[in-house]
């Protein structure tokens, strides 16, 4: 169930966006936790791409104890609002500089993502295909920001023939050795922090997105509201999916949205057909 929110607020924005039309939209979207759904592998709660790495029990015997260790020394400082961002962003950064070593350290393989993908334990929610086909159809462009590896992410919208044109990911780009072994991460190392650094504008994709100035943002924490930093919009509407009741309230002082962690697109694709 969505949380309440500001009805006419929200109705006002739709309207002023659906008097434009679809030629004047994008969306901008995390992908982790909003475009996907948090599964369970060994009744443990998976709620990203790299966790399943982690949970499956793939590469060298040392990764999954040793990404664990840096998970529980890290992702406290990711959701603690009592430390600055400049010290969060620190800590951020060595936390995905340290997990990047041990994956390569670790032999990660083009072999052991695919065969994540295989397993599918975790699942795109349920009427994201239908909102990635009504985006397809009407020629809208749809902007992915994620920390995790674009390889996986290519390969999920690939398995599901969703890859299209209209998509640009901006994640985490490995390089592979001839063997498909990673041996290093293209810059800038994206993490759940800094976000709001990748500018729109700076992208090679740009010139697709400058004139649509209507914009719809997805996301799972209130970083992800600085996907948008950096554009020059005339309206903007945000939806989060929240994990927690308690991360329900907070995301929805922050978004025009909160919907619940397990919800489907039901909400979002309603939106996108008034739009159209």
């Amino acid at each position: 169930m969505k949380l309440k929110f500001d009805d006419q607020k929200v109705k006002d924005i739709v309207e002023k966006i659906s008097a434009d039309g679809a030629k004047k939209l994008h969306i901008l979207s995390d992908f982790d936790k909003t475009l996907t759904r948090v599964s369970y592998i060994k009744g443990k709660p998976v709620g990203s791409l790299i966790g399943q790495l982690r949970a499956g029990g793939y590469l060298s015997p040392e990764y999954a104890p040793e990404s664990y260790k840096l998970f529980e020394k890290y992702s406290p400082f990711e959701n603690d609002h009592t430390i600055s961002l400049n010290k969060k962003l620190k800590k951020m950064e060595q936390w995905w500089e340290k997990h990047h070593e041990l994956l390569i350290r670790c032999k990660l393989n083009k072999n052991d993502m695919d065969q994540v993908m295989k397993t599918a334990h975790l699942k795109l929610r349920p009427g994201v295909k239908n909102f990635f086909k009504l985006l397809h159809k009407h020629k809208i462009p749809i902007v992915i920001i994620s920390a995790g590896p674009a390889y996986m992410i290519e390969k999920m919208l690939k398995n599901n023939s969703l890859l299209t044109k209209n998509i640009h990911i901006v994640a985490n780009y490995y390089n592979f050795d001839k063997n498909g072994y990673m041996t290093s991460v293209k810059k800038p190392i994206i993490h759940s922090l800094n976000k709001y650094e990748i500018i729109l504008k700076n992208l090679p994709f740009f010139d697709q997105l400058k004139q649509r100035t209507n914009v719809i943002l997805l996301g799972d924490q209130p970083d992800d509201l600085g996907m948008i930093k950096g554009f020059e919009y005339d309206n903007l509407l945000t939806i989060a999916f929240s994990q927690t009741e308690k991360d329900r309230q907070r995301l929805a002082k922050e978004f025009n949205v909160a919907l619940g962690g397990n919800d489907k697109f039901n909400f979002v694709n309603d939106i996108i057909k008034k739009i159209l």
